[in-house]
């Protein structure tokens, strides 16, 4: 057998892919990056949806200027404004994790799309160059999965059927953005299952569309990994139907509020082009659309890597991967998820460079929607915690997961800010030890990392009612939260609280004779 080239060769398109070759490169390993033609305008793209993103919470703060009694512009921006805008932004941000970053860290990048050859030994062809490796990651770019009369549970007429239509009505955001459109469409249906449908509704109605949103909540979306113990995937979790049902609540209700139409999109019956638009049929009639976007979340692009020489199969819902994101061929990893992709890649380093006795906690993935109030949640969900709890200790009297909602509006930040709505809910075991955190409210991810943290080492709710936090900031409701749940916790227990009453009374009285 000849001499292996690269300790880890990186299929990429995606910025995981680029993140990973990094830190690969800095544990001393020899690394090669292969990456399609178009993945940098791919990039540039996902940094300009995310720029869009963040322009709609800008507009949602001048509101609250408005609630504050402050002057506050009334109409949305202009729309050559935020188109140049984000193009600048994505512009800056691209040049940060360009190719030529990665080459300068001691990776050897190649351009063209990379492949999997099995004879004489498994390799990688691109272009003209054929690369070996002891192993291999695969971190694509992605794709939106098109939309199919499957993805709707309804009767579809005209030529909606046909994939030529198809593709007319039901615009991805790539297409939607694009430069040639000069004005925002006054009437928009947004079809996903996830975040990035919720964030693209609330930014488009902010923007100055009205904007109905056909979402998929449905239980079956939910997909598991088929592997032992039946846990959920990492791209289930991006799933509005995988979120806690008082987050859920909350999301769903403050999108109503801000005037968007929301359907449960098993209650689409009917999809037609008619002069230029697109009629709807929904429960309480029909509507008529200027757009159908398909926001629906994205998926890892495996066309083209020819995984079959490698004897991996690629099933109907996607790669399938253990815990240690090893395929079926052990030499080779991958990312199949792309909202954990950066997460998924770092474990997938260090498993492909050292040993692979790292798993991936799909629990332990942090979710954000970038709404207002912004949804941040890690861990187990109420209902998971509880599951948990009677399966594994047989916990018949639901007195084992103790739960702690707080209101945002106690953190000081929030009221200064005008934007009260929200809770913290804290979920762990009457041991203390924490479960899930799940935050709603203004600048939620920003408390994030500090629940990550603080799940990933195991800490308890006492360590988190003693952190350190500035105030006001959005990571006190952290410490207020842990302080609830610990006088929730103290109201439950009666012995601790005579035995803490007798306490204190012994030391009155020992301080009472020691004065004397």
């Amino acid at each position: 057998m000849p001499p292996l080239d690269y300790d880890l060769i990186i299929l990429g398109g995606s910025l995981a892919a680029r993140e990973a070759a990094i830190a690969a490169r800095m544990l001393q390993a020899r690394v090669a990056l292969v990456e399609p033609d178009g993945a940098e305008a791919a990039l540039r793209q996902d940094w300009q949806h995310q720029a869009w993103i963040q322009i709609g919470r800008l507009i949602e703060g001048r509101s609250r200027l408005a609630q504050m009694g402050l002057s506050a512009f009334s109409s949305p921006p202009a729309w050559a404004a935020v188109r140049q805008w984000a193009k600048v932004v994505a512009t800056d941000l691209a040049e940060e994790t360009s190719l030529s970053q990665v080459a300068a860290a001691g990776v050897d990048v190649v351009v063209g799309q990379g492949e999997f050859f099995r004879r004489p030994h498994l390799g990688v062809r691109a272009g003209e160059r054929t690369l070996r490796s002891r192993a291999y990651l695969l971190a694509p770019g992605n794709r939106v999965r098109p939309l199919e009369p499957g993805s709707f549970n309804g009767n579809f007429s005209g030529n909606f059927n046909a994939m030529a239509e198809m593709k007319t009505l039901a615009q991805t955001p790539a297409e939607f953005w694009h430069p040639d459109r000069s004005q925002l469409p006054g009437r928009i249906a947004v079809w996903g299952e996830g975040a990035r449908a919720v964030e693209l509704a609330q930014a488009l109605h902010r923007l100055g569309s009205q904007v109905t949103l056909l979402l998929d909540l449905a239980a079956n979306a939910v997909s598991h990994s088929g592997l032992p113990g039946g846990r959920l995937t990492p791209a289930s979790r991006s799933r509005i139907a995988c979120l806690d049902a008082d987050l859920r609540r909350l999301l769903l209700a403050s999108l109503e509020a801000d005037g968007i139409a929301i359907y449960p999109a098993d209650t689409l019956t009917e999809v037609h082009s008619h002069a230029g638009t697109v009629k709807l049929a929904l429960p309480d009639g029909a509507q008529t659309v200027d757009c159908l976007l398909n926001a629906g979340e994205p998926v890892p692009d495996w066309d083209g890597l020819n995984l079959e020489a490698a004897n991996i199969r690629l099933e109907a819902d996607g790669l399938r991967v253990y815990p240690t994101l090893q395929t079926f061929n052990a030499r080779i990893f991958a990312c199949t998820s792309p909202s954990a992709a950066r997460q998924q890649a770092q474990l997938a380093v260090r498993n492909a460079v050292f040993l692979p006795n790292r798993h991936l906690r799909p629990e332990l993935l942090p979710m954000v929607i970038a709404t207002q109030p912004a949804i941040a949640s890690i861990g187990l969900t109420e209902a998971e915690a509880r599951d948990l709890a009677l399966q594994r200790w047989r916990d018949l009297h639901g007195t084992e997961v103790v739960v702690q909602t707080l209101p945002f509006k106690l953190n000081p930040k929030a009221p200064m800010q005008a934007a009260p709505t929200g809770f913290c809910k804290l979920i762990a075991r009457r041991n203390g030890r924490i479960l899930g955190i799940h935050l709603a409210g203004l600048d939620a991810e920003e408390a994030l990392s500090t629940a990550a943290i603080a799940l990933q080492e195991h800490c308890r709710v006492r360590s988190l009612a003693q952190l350190p936090v500035a105030s006001p900031s959005t990571a006190e409701i952290l410490r207020q939260t842990a302080i609830a749940w610990q006088q929730q916790r103290l109201a439950q227990q009666p012995r601790l609280q005579d035995w803490l009453e007798t306490w204190q009374e012994i030391r009155r009285s020992r301080s009472r004779w020691t004065q004397l």
